[in-house]
């Protein structure tokens, strides 16, 4: 079997990458927002950085899988390489093109190479594809295509579920595709969390629709051994972008997560409430998540394969009453409570860290994650917690917002 994910922490085996590359290039002040970017990337030290992560895992014992090197494997073959093409670019595009001048990176970096911004790229550059995260994830059973919300990022889809078609490693591999049929229903593995074998969460976020949890659902109950997805509703702004930015598995039973943000809503409104005054204070429009936003919290629902739906008003209480974690050994972002005279210092602690990727740890095996070495009170916690933490340098790969989890898409757990 090539593919076989049936938790969040069992011991890696093999791992999909993305090195970020030329794509970046095309990136600038300008356009970085409609390529959902923040910042502007250093690429050498971004590659540098992101070369010592994949060498980190490998130390680790476990396998890496760059998707350029698949891509490339693939293309070798002259019929595939068209049959890649005809499926990614549009024919108005083609015909337009030398077709002997595309090369495989193309669709990576975009085409042609002289293009200096992505609306004169005939084929568009794929910034984001280094969160192999989001394109297509590893379930219990099969491997699903995502359907990103953002059109910066629908092209990844289409070239991950191209690699996966045509490679002859995956070819005993079930893909599910299915939710790039259904206008609405957008689901990014990157708010996808498996827990065991019988269950899935989903967050229902600012990437992740309703009804596209609900589409996954239905064909999990149907063709997968899952018999039962959560529902897990965040506020829909980038600050909580995807489940795994406020929650990760550490270990069986375990979770690393923001403090209060699942049972005491009203106290991230008040903080928003003295942002919004000091921006107004200083004349500067305020940009985070409003009051209200937040004020109408978080919730959780269960779907059963049987058709029974059950609803939790605080999702740590429910996700213990599902058998998923132990809530005493909950660690949380920014330090631990008792390190904090207030809980409103504990959660600014937890926003600053947590914009850089704290709560996005990615498990080697039961009790060891990987994450990023800059923030430091999360470290500490995981420390006392007695979490075995592998720290990696990521000061240019996070301007993308996103972290260890957000770079893998994981193939294979014992």
């Amino acid at each position: 079997m090539p593919v076989r994910i049936h938790s969040e922490i069992d011991p890696l085996r093999t791992v999909l990458l993305h090195q970020p590359g030329f794509e970046h290039r095309k990136t600038v002040p300008w356009n970085k927002d409609a390529l959902l970017f923040d910042d502007i990337l250093d690429l050498d030290a971004a590659r540098q950085e992101h070369k010592d992560f994949s060498l980190l895992l490998a130390q680790h014992g476990v396998e890496v899988l760059f998707l350029m090197d698949l891509l490339k494997e693939i293309c070798a073959d002259p019929v595939q390489r068209r049959g890649v093409y005809e499926a990614l670019i549009p024919t108005t595009v083609l015909a337009k093109v030398d077709v002997r001048q595309l090369q495989p990176w193309h669709l990576v970096h975009g085409f042609p190479d002289e293009a200096w911004l992505s609306s004169r790229s005939l084929v568009q550059p794929l910034p984001n594809l280094y969160f192999q995260r989001d394109p297509a994830f590893v379930v219990p059973g099969a491997l699903v295509i995502g359907h990103p919300c953002w059109p910066a990022r629908r092209a990844e889809s289409l070239l991950v579920r191209e690699v996966f078609r045509r490679h002859p490693r995956f070819q005993e591999l079930t893909i599910w595709d299915g939710l790039l049929d259904l206008p609405g229903a957008h689901v990014e593995g990157g708010d996808v969390l498996v827990p065991d074998e019988q269950t899935v969460l989903v967050g229902i976020s600012e990437r992740t629709t309703e009804a596209g949890a609900e589409a996954l659902a239905a064909w999990l109950f149907a063709h997968t051994p899952v018999r039962r997805l959560l529902k897990i509703w965040l506020p829909a702004k980038r600050d909580f972008m995807h489940l795994d930015t406020v929650l990760t598995f550490l270990d069986r039973g375990r979770i690393l997560t923001m403090p209060y943000l699942w049972e005491r809503a009203d106290l991230y409104a008040r903080i928003a409430e003295e942002a919004q005054r000091l921006c107004e204070r200083l004349g500067h429009p305020y940009t985070g998540p409003l009051p209200e936003e937040l004020l109408a919290g978080t919730r959780l629902e269960v779907v059963h394969d049987d058709g029974r739906r059950e609803r939790h008003p605080r999702v740590l209480e429910g996700l213990a009453e599902c058998g998923l974690i132990e809530p005493d050994w909950t660690v949380t972002v920014g330090g631990s409570a008792g390190q904090f005279a207030r809980a409103e210092a504990h959660i600014v602690a937890a926003l600053r860290e947590q914009w850089n990727d704290a709560a996005n740890t990615f498990a080697l095996k039961p009790g060891q994650v990987l994450c990023y070495d800059r923030n430091i009170g999360t470290l500490r916690a995981l420390e006392e917690a007695h979490v075995e933490v592998v720290r990696f340098a990521g000061s240019d790969l996070v301007r993308g917002r996103g972290g260890a989890r957000c770079m893998t898409c994981p193939l294979w757990r014992e």
